[in-house]
């Protein structure tokens, strides 16, 4: 079916005869609406994309991106909490997560982490209808997103957003999607939920099954271009700091089918992002053959690279074979918006949601040399993994010992100290008490910088870019979150997918505020054009907002990239 589509799309229309003049025409072709993809790889930093991406081949989806569109080699997000709610929700909207209300991916629930997003009036929704789990919804936003935007003007297009989180799927969706879908490993299949819908959309379903995905999974994980890799990499297979998740084990080939949990590993496999792409290339034939002449949002998330980078680290074997497949993929996918749309009929908005920083085991850092300068700031000296349960605990104990025998500490979901409700309801004195001793607790905590309590927080926020800014940006002072905790350079809150191993992110410094943006669009946008100075991450929101015709919030930053 798809073939046929596809064939379609690319025959000739037949001539006709002029009965006025008798002589052969062709048609003027069928004109398309425009088809926008807001592509978001999850943990691409500028570092990166500029050290890495020309390395990949012509051939690649990111070669062409840079042939054919603009790339912003230094966009800084204007906040601390660089994680990927906090980061999709900033480009999805234009601002940062004080305004959007998006401060964490977690929040604590009875003492337990529970996902930013979820929502227990909601249920998830796969390929049978509704299930009798727990959902996610977009309640807890409190703006408005592009995709609700282009709603309101485009009540009939099409808005489709996938990506392996449920977080990242949302954001891009908006409040009204045509289809908003991420997968559930706990599931092992892709979903939406209540909030969105009753059922996956037809077009969906053949590729979000399980057996659909284990089909993706049976295959070992292999290099997909030793040399290439071998010559790149900053570290060796088995490089110290990696960590073995699922069983995945820590040098090649990686058998998922194997892992102890097989739809929990292929989160951190290129297969995962293949998974995805599935999807999306249903989405992009569905919609040309059904409503071709509507305008099309397709928002994605690319949450591979994320996964590889906390497992096995940024400058891992791993790492550098998942961005030689990604930019593969990339250009499977361009190829298929060629044949659906034409290659005018397409643009992308191409980003990252935070960056990241390479593990403290690593010990090749070129940018540590003398005299050499770094532009992304990345560390030099020794940093460190907080685990966040014996942080708990720490704290936990300091707490006792000033207000005597009780639970205080609720948790730690990167990068907050959260109070348990009995101790936000001590009398006034004892509560800055309890904030004066957690704070000395963690200032005296390896690889912590300095820290904040979030109920102390100004109202208004400066508008230079210190710390205290950037994390004034990212709180607001009525959420359940109680104290801020900024990490040393180099240092970072332990994911704990594999205790004690892997690379995290998080902290307001350079390297995991900067990212990349590549604007594509033809005739609208300059082509092989680079730009080297920092500029705001909302030219990003700016670009995607210009192209499907919509009109710049005023209190966006950035600049415009796209022609009007």
């Amino acid at each position: 079916m798809r073939r046929l589509l596809v064939a379609s799309l690319l025959t000739v229309v037949a001539c006709t005869k002029s009965p006025a003049l008798g002589t052969t025409l062709k048609p003027k072709p069928e004109r398309r609406a425009p088809i926008v993809v807001a592509l978001v790889i999850d943990q691409q930093s500028a570092w990166a994309a500029a050290e890495r991406w020309p390395e990949l081949p012509s051939s690649g989806g990111i070669a062409r991106l840079r042939r054919e569109g603009t790339w912003v080699r230094n966009a800084r997000y204007a906040h601390a909490a660089l994680d990927t709610a906090p980061g999709h929700a900033a480009i999805h909207t234009g601002f940062p997560p004080r305004e959007t209300g998006i401060v964490a991916n977690e929040r604590i629930e009875g003492g337990k982490a529970a996902p930013i997003l979820r929502d227990v009036t909601t249920k998830l929704v796969d390929v049978d209808g509704a299930t009798g789990v727990v959902g996610s919804s977009i309640a807890p936003l409190r703006v408005d997103t592009i995709a609700d935007r282009f709603r309101k003007t485009n009540p009939a297009a099409d808005i489709v957003s996938v990506s392996l989180k449920d977080r990242a799927a949302i954001m891009g969706g908006g409040r009204a999607p045509t289809a908003t879908i991420w997968f559930e490993a706990s599931l092992d299949r892709f979903v939406s939920s209540t909030a969105f819908g009753t059922r996956l959309p037809t077009w969906a379903r053949p590729h979000a099954t399980t057996p659909a995905i284990e089909l993706l999974r049976a295959r070992p994980w292999e290099l997909l271009d030793p040399p290439f890799v071998r010559a790149h990499a900053a570290t060796a297979d088995d490089a110290p700091g990696e960590g073995d998740f699922e069983g995945l084990g820590v040098t090649f080939p990686h058998f998922v089918a194997k892992a102890t949990r097989p739809a929990v590993a292929l989160r951190a496999t290129p297969y995962a992002d293949e998974a995805v792409l599935s999807v999306a290339t249903a989405a992009i034939v569905d919609h040309t053959a059904r409503t071709p002449a509507q305008p099309m949002l397709l928002s994605l998330s690319l949450s591979a690279n994320d996964y590889v980078g906390h497992i096995f680290g940024p400058d891992s074997f791993e790492a550098w074979d998942n961005l030689t497949r990604l930019d593969a993929s990339l250009a499977k996918l361009f190829a298929t918006l060629d044949a659906a749309v034409s290659a005018d009929g397409w643009s992308v908005v191409l980003t990252g949601d935070h960056g990241s920083v390479s593990m403290p085991e690593v010990q090749k850092r070129p940018w540590c040399a003398p005299g050499a300068k770094d532009p992304w700031e990345r560390p030099c000296g020794d940093g460190h993994r907080l685990d966040p349960l014996a942080l708990r605990d720490s704290l936990d104990a300091a707490a006792v010992a000033l207000l005597g025998p009780g639970r205080w500490i609720d948790g730690i979901p990167d990068p907050y100290v959260v109070y348990t409700e009995a101790a936000r309801a001590l009398p006034p004195e004892k509560r800055d008490k309890l904030d004066a001793t957690i704070v000395e607790r963690l200032r005296a905590t390896p690889g912590v910088h300095s820290v904040y309590v979030v109920r102390t927080m100004p109202p208004t926020c400066a508008s230079d870019d210190s710390v205290g800014a950037l994390v004034c940006r990212s709180v607001r002072p009525e959420a359940p979150f109680d104290v801020y905790v900024v990490t040393q350079p180099g240092s970072y809150f332990d994911t704990r997918y594999v205790p004690g191993k892997g690379a995290s992110h998080g902290s307001p410094w350079l390297f995991d505020r900067t990212v990349p943006i590549v604007v594509r669009a033809p005739q609208r946008v300059a082509p092989a054009v680079v730009r080297e100075e920092p500029i705001a991450s909302a030219t990003s929101t700016r670009a995607l907002a210009a192209l499907l015709g919509l009109p710049a919030d005023p209190r966006w930053e950035g600049v415009d990239l796209v022609s009007r």
